[in-house]
């Protein structure tokens, strides 16, 4: 049985600068790389044309010019449907998506992994980690059958498969690499609202919300997070991101509000995270902050002494927490409760279990993704 072969799609504009290092970290793992160029005017196809001539790859690379096929009125892009065109023009077995901005960290092997896996059972899809930066990442659908894959959603968007419900997902623990720090907030927010006015998702809400986060407009980055939790049908969508929706307003209570209401929101956000992960230690640290904030030191203390038994997650989560997970915040917060209690002895910062994620232990698991 011939194996399965890869289509690595790539939709790009105005990448002159890092084009060909995304190129070259797919020309191992892609048996066919499909780029569609949405209006190019700084040298980009120049230099895709240069890196062709260089590895000699006229036959295994396509390139499709749309120009401004899929922007709308306001010059707003729809990312998901120009990718969901690339995977109507590939020609492989799979496809597999890619940004201008991420670089696969180890093709070879991922090649590997996949021909295992398809050379077993062709009815699959495969999930990849993608680190925002050392100690951040999360899952995401990359690899899936060419003729049921599209991809849904103007902006944040993610792969999904039609007619396709029985599908085994896999999971490849190599990361996809992704620490572009330049966004367009405007923009995002913008598009976000649009797709919200056309199809209101868990995942939509949840990024609208995290774009205000990152934009400082507190109140409006409690209002959709709450939308996310407190929205039933949203209940049972993506459960790491609803871990950290509730995480999120937790935080945003601990740092901007007190009072009987907030610290009763603190509390039910602290719950539902310890019922949902009681082996992950956010839950605890917030429960220990209401406490805290009750004086009700011991029982703060019984929560943030939970750092000893409430290890990092044993896979990739979606954005971990390192202010909590470094041990600081914890070793800060049992000195308080300590000192309020007239405690003599501090405890010392070598007592603090470093639990800081990093890339290097990151292991195979299973997540929503």
């Amino acid at each position: 049985m011939a194996r399965s072969t890869l289509s690595c799609c790539i939709v790009i504009k105005n990448e002159a600068k890092q084009i060909a290092d995304t190129l070259s970290c797919v020309n191992i793992l892609a048996d066919e790389i499909v780029i569609i160029d949405t209006g190019s005017t700084d040298g980009t196809l120049s230099i895709v044309n240069q890196w062709i001539e260089q590895f000699n790859a006229q036959s295994g690379v396509k390139v499709i010019s749309i120009g401004d096929k899929f922007h709308d009125e306001d010059g707003d892009f729809d990312f998901g449907a120009a990718k969901t065109f690339a995977f109507k023009n590939a020609t492989k077995d799979f496809v597999m998506w890619l940004d201008a901005t991420d670089r696969v960290s180890n093709q070879v092997d991922v090649k590997k992994q996949f021909i295992a896996v398809t050379n077993k059972d062709k009815n699959v899809y495969f999930s990849l980690p993608t680190a925002l930066s050392d100690s951040f990442a999360f899952i995401r659908a990359r690899i899936g059958p060419r003729e049921t894959a599209y991809v849904v959603g103007r902006i944040h968007e993610y792969m999904g498969f039609s007619n396709s419900p029985d599908l085994t997902r896999h999971f490849i623990g190599h990361e996809i690499e992704n620490k572009k720090t330049n966004r367009d907030l405007e923009r995002n927010l913008r598009q976000l609202t649009k797709e919200w006015d056309i199809r209101p998702t868990s995942r939509i809400c949840f990024y609208i919300a995290l774009t205000y986060r990152e934009m400082l407009n507190t109140t409006k980055s409690l209002e959709w997070f709450r939308r996310r939790i407190y929205t039933y049908k949203f209940k049972d969508d993506f459960n790491e991101e609803y871990f950290k929706s509730l995480e999120s307003i937790a935080e945003q209570i601990l740092t901007t509000k007190r009072g009987h209401h907030s610290d009763m929101e603190l509390y039910d956000m602290a719950s539902q995270m310890i019922e949902k992960e009681p082996n992950r230690f956010e839950g605890h640290f917030y429960m220990g902050h209401y406490h805290k904030r009750r004086e009700e030191y011991e029982d703060a203390l019984k929560h943030f002494r939970k750092y000893t038994t409430c290890k990092k997650p044993d896979t990739y989560k979606l954005w971990l927490n390192g202010a909590i997970y470094n041990g600081k915040a914890i070793l800060t917060a049992i000195n308080e409760c300590k000192t309020a209690l007239k405690y003599s002895e501090v405890l010392k910062p070598d007592e603090i279990l470093d639990l800081y994620p990093s890339r290097s232990t990151f292991t195979r698991g299973d997540t929503q993704y």
